[in-house]
């Protein structure tokens, strides 16, 4: 796909009646099984005005005011990302839609336009596939994309990729290396919330026999309920990134695989060290910790380690404030000798100490941080 400066754009008026994505319109040919599967699929699409040539050519044109675009792409894979007894194929459509929202929400960018590639296993039926693409249409719309494109095929098992495009709109990108010592990290989102919902689901197998359970507590049923819907559709403060850099954010990130290891890459890639405050962090752990309990778990573990939560996390001066934004730490110098370790008598904090932690550039209350978030390729 490309996106062409508007002044070089074919003079092509923008129509709500243009095709879906994936259409191939532009002259009439035998309709194929192929066909009647992309139609099936687009029935749910709809055009936009900054959409000057939609699907029908090679290449969908788009009109783009910043000369910066910001791209990303995710892919979920079945078996990998999701399974199909846990979440809906809606709730699956949307969460594609989320996990990308939440990339270009990450560089404090506004939402454009996205394309999508979907593999689809031969066992899937065409009520099926209006559902996936009717949770992929309505969550994109949800976070102000429009789906200019994309591709189909089919394969062993279901996969979705998506692709997405923010406009920066004149602001400057919030990248993770601008973190300063002397900023107050923020977040805004869910913590743990994700984590809890999916601990439901590997104890109790599919979400109505977590809701079910008889030995669920009353008073926690509303919560799980939650939890899993957290899981299967991740909450995406995705409305408040474009507000960041003017409120003189400094570096951002989406919580995708875990605040401990999230808050680390953003303290490597800057060259200091992020230290959290349990006393701020309390109110996330003590909202889940009756599920924890009942599930044998930690909440704790849920906030600093559970992932796909897709919480915005950034640092900014002391006077930053932006509705929905809480304190949750500081940013403190690269410095070893800065940091008294509860564990060792209080001490400071040699290389040494630091180079012993799994997370050397991360703290809580002080003190290394071990416990680490998801990895997609760890053993």
């Amino acid at each position: 796909m490309s996106i062409s400066d508007p002044a070089q754009a074919p003079q092509v008026k923008p129509s709500s009646s243009q095709p879906s994505p994936f259409v191939e319109d532009a002259v009439p040919t035998p309709i194929t099984a192929e066909d009647r599967l992309i139609a099936d699929f687009t029935s749910n699409l709809h055009s936009h005005s900054r959409v000057l040539v939609g699907s029908g050519d090679d290449c969908a044109v788009l009109t783009h005011p910043d000369s910066r675009s910001v791209i990303s792409t995710d892919v979920l894979v079945e078996g990998v990302h999701f399974r199909r007894d846990w979440m809906s194929l809606e709730q699956i459509g949307r969460r594609a839609a989320a996990q990308n929202a939440a990339d270009i929400a990450a560089m404090g960018a506004s939402a454009h336009s996205a394309v999508a590639a979907v593999t689809i296993p031969k066992n899937m039926g065409k009520t099926e596939i209006n559902a996936l693409a009717a949770g992929l249409a309505t969550g994109l719309e949800s976070y102000g994309y429009s789906l200019v494109g994309g591709d189909l095929s089919s394969g062993p098992c279901l996969q979705v990729a998506v692709t997405v495009i923010g406009d920066l709109e004149g602001r400057p990108p919030l990248l993770r290396c601008n973190a300063r010592s002397g900023d107050l990290i923020y977040f805004a989102g869910n913590l743990g919330k994700s984590a809890a919902g999916l601990a439901l689901l590997e104890r109790f197998q599919s979400p109505q026999e977590a809701i079910a359970a008889p030995t669920l507590p009353t008073e926690l049923r509303a919560l799980a309920i939650e939890a899993l819907s957290c899981y299967q559709v991740p909450q995406v403060p995705a409305d408040l990134a474009s507000k960041l850099a003017d409120a003189g954010a400094h570096a951002l990130m989406d919580v995708s695989d875990g605040l401990s290891r999230d808050g680390a890459k953003i303290a490597a890639a800057s060259g200091v060290v992020l230290n959290l405050s349990r006393s701020h962090l309390e109110a996330y752990a003590q909202r889940l910790a009756g599920l924890a309990d009942f599930l044998g778990a930690n909440s704790w573990d849920w906030v600093f380690g559970g992932g796909e939560d897709h919480g915005l996390l950034c640092s900014a001066s002391a006077g930053f404030a932006v509705p929905g934004f809480t304190a949750i730490g500081e940013v403190l110098p690269a410095k070893a000798d800065k940091y008294a370790d509860n564990r060792t008598g209080g001490r400071k904090n040699t290389d040494q100490d630091l180079a012993n932690s799994l997370n050397p550039y991360l703290l809580v209350d002080g003190s290394p941080y071990d416990q680490q978030g998801w990895d997609h390729f760890s053993g």
